[in-house]
């Protein structure tokens, strides 16, 4: 069998076929350098589209914080507009009673009803554009359902303080006669004993810590979002609030599934949300 495959070797003119062999060789060699181009061509490519996705998210992340930053400043000034009102009333009446005890004339407080409503409307307006932008973009992650339920537990308790303030308030603060040919008319008005004072104070203090309780929330959502949606672009990422008082709840995203449980079940809004949930449960079982 060797003397054959011998034989045979030498038989082969190998000479005659020197042109046909380089020219194989120079077609094998092309083909290999167009197919490593052609990996390397998809290869950047790939890189390329991957880049262009990156910057395409990172644009979508930036508009998405550039929205959140603009409801949260409007959602900060309706916050501080409303708590700033309620405290400066109390304030006024305090002085109005000190001043005027004192034999000094004093101008009555400048609060009236119709100024505080629109505030607290103003106010939940910009906390129900939080909570729709959280439903809006769950989407970037799964703890913004978890502070859509702090700024309801926020609202809700604010609205709860609000009660029985308003009852008080609708008595305390001097009125405008409608349609007084004199503008700025007010109806007879006289201070309040000491009692009334001290109890409106309490109801003030009670609403102011609602009020402030969702500032408390939208800070640590702005802090959530800087890390989440811009942190790449910086070395530096913001260290969670901490309270002096350990009792007050911080939001934060790496523990949300935690605080999502607490919102919606030990707060006064989820233990309302759940009875309202089986409620209608019932209901429908009583339909069916």
């Amino acid at each position: 069998m060797a003397d054959y495959l011998s034989k045979l070797w030498h038989a082969v003119p190998w000479a005659s076929l020197g042109p046909f062999i380089g020219a194989i060789a120079t077609v094998i060699a092309a083909t290999l350098g167009a197919l490593v181009v052609i990996w390397q061509n998809a290869k950047q490519a790939k890189r390329a589209t991957g880049q262009l996705r990156h910057t395409e998210a990172l644009k979508l992340k930036m508009r998405v914080y550039e929205e959140i930053v603009g409801l949260c400043r409007e959602a900060r000034d309706a916050q501080v507009s409303y708590s700033s009102y309620a405290r400066g009333f109390v304030t006024d009446l305090t002085l109005y009673r000190e001043m005027t005890r004192a034999g000094l004339s004093w101008g009555l407080p400048k609060a009236r009803v119709p100024s505080l409503f629109e505030k607290q409307a103003h106010f939940n307006k910009a906390v129900i554009a939080l909570i729709s932008l959280a439903e809006r973009w769950g989407v970037i992650h799964p703890g913004l359902e978890m502070y859509r339920s702090a700024f309801s537990v926020a609202l809700h308790d604010a609205g709860i303080a609000f009660d029985p303030y308003r009852s008080l308030v609708i008595r305390l603060m001097p009125a405008e006669i409608p349609n007084s040919p004199l503008q700025g008319s007010l109806f007879p008005w006289t201070l309040p004993d000491d009692a009334t004072i001290q109890t409106l104070e309490v109801a003030t203090e009670a609403l102011i810590k609602a009020i402030d309780s969702f500032g408390g929330f939208m800070y640590d959502f702005q802090i959530d979002m800087q890390n989440l949606l811009v942190g790449e672009l910086f070395e530096h990422r913001i260290a969670p609030r901490q309270p002096l008082d350990p009792k007050i709840v911080v939001a934060r995203l790496d523990d949300w599934e935690k605080l999502k449980g607490y919102f919606e079940n030990s707060t006064a809004w989820g233990k309302m949300a759940n009875d309202i949930d089986a409620q209608v449960r019932k209901a429908n079982e009583v339909r069916g």
